[in-house]
């Protein structure tokens, strides 16, 4: 008879992130840019952690009062107290590719696959060249 395999136990259910701020915003003032680069600083010194939320606490402390933090697992994100755009995200670069507000958009169309030769056509959208 048969006898299944043992389950192990996972030690560790969230697989290694590293933490980016992208500032989707442009600052308000030079107070605000300063605390955001400082918030960067932070983020950077700490970039290797399997659960992006033990940054959420920083996040608060560093930008203080007028704004509003929330995180999930995956992210942290950040918006200005009576706002309704985010002004910056915490997230992880093995997983997201967020910008800041001054980079320029990527000239990418909708596509359903990273394998061009595999994509299937969006309706209104041109269809990409076959990779050869």
């Amino acid at each position: 008879m048969h006898q299944p395999p043992k389950c192990i136990a996972v030690t560790d259910p969230f697989p290694p992130q590293q933490a980016y701020l992208a500032i989707e915003l442009k600052p308000l003032d030079t107070a605000e840019k300063r605390s955001l680069q400082a918030l960067r600083r932070h983020v950077l010194a700490h970039t290797h952690t399997t659960d992006l939320r033990g940054l959420a606490g920083a996040v608060k402390k560093l930008l203080g009062s007028g704004y509003e933090v929330g995180c999930g697992s995956a992210h942290i994100w950040i918006m200005r107290a009576g706002d309704t755009e985010r002004l910056a995200i915490v997230a992880d670069r093995l997983t997201t590719a967020y910008r800041d507000w001054f980079e320029p958009p990527l000239d990418e169309g909708p596509v359903t696959s990273r394998r061009s030769g595999q994509r299937l056509p969006i309706a209104g959208a041109p269809n990409p060249p076959a990779a050869d």
